[in-house]
């Protein structure tokens, strides 16, 4: 190195030492300047980053399509369970409603029963006076004495018709085993046909659906 540039060495050093602390500090070391590769170790950072963030939406995502896949499983589930517990109300309330038809069907039986032996046990009154009106009728009697057991005779049957019993009718009919029990027989006279009910021994009554008694009556053969 020649003298002139060492000289010229020695004055840039004391005008650096003559620059103040602080502007010393503010002047930028070389290790302090930036590299030229920070730009790039910072895209690349980013880019990172970025894929980072598209893996956690991916496993987001996922995790949230398992968990609706879990709730539709569920809510499966739980529709399937609504159907059956629906069906099995359905059966119970069918059951019951049958039920209380059965109990319904059955009372009506049961009154109906009770009021067909009621009946029976006051046929024997009924037959009673119609002998005694025959009796009457037979011996002359006085026409008050006869009016009123018709009148008796007539509120009876006005009371059994309340109640849904009528008469049997048999006199002339062709003998129904269903409605009559015979209980003689005679040769069929002029007139008579072979089967027929000729008389009448005791009157049978009936509801529409039951006999109370049967009609007692002599056929023709």
């Amino acid at each position: 190195m020649d003298k002139d540039t060492r000289q010229q060495d020695q004055r840039v050093n004391e005008e650096y030492e003559d620059i103040p602390i602080d502007d010393q500090e503010g002047t930028e070391s070389p290790a302090e300047a930036i590299h030229p590769c920070d730009e790039c170790c910072d895209a690349r950072d980013g880019s990172m980053s970025e894929d980072k963030d598209a893996e956690q939406n991916e496993k987001t995502m996922a995790e949230l399509e398992a968990e609706i896949e879990s709730l539709k499983l569920k809510l499966n589930e739980a529709e399937q369970q609504r159907d059956e517990y629906l069906n099995l109300a359905q059966r119970v309330q069918a059951d019951f409603d049958n039920y209380r038809k059965r109990n319904r069907n059955a009372i009506a039986d049961s009154y109906a029963n009770a009021a067909c032996d009621v009946v029976g046990y006051f046929l024997p009154v009924l037959d009673n006076i119609d002998r005694a009106l025959e009796s009457f009728r037979g011996a002359q009697a006085q026409e008050s004495l006869i009016k009123g057991v018709e009148m008796i005779q007539k509120q009876f049957l006005s009371t059994l018709e309340k109640l849904g019993v009528k008469e049997i009718k048999a006199l002339g009919q062709p003998f129904d085993p269903q409605l009559h029990e015979a209980v003689m027989q005679a040769k069929a006279q002029e007139g008579q046909e072979p089967n027929t009910v000729i008389e009448v021994l005791q009157k049978g009554y009936r509801t529409e659906d039951k006999v109370i008694r049967y009609s007692m009556v002599k056929v023709a053969k």
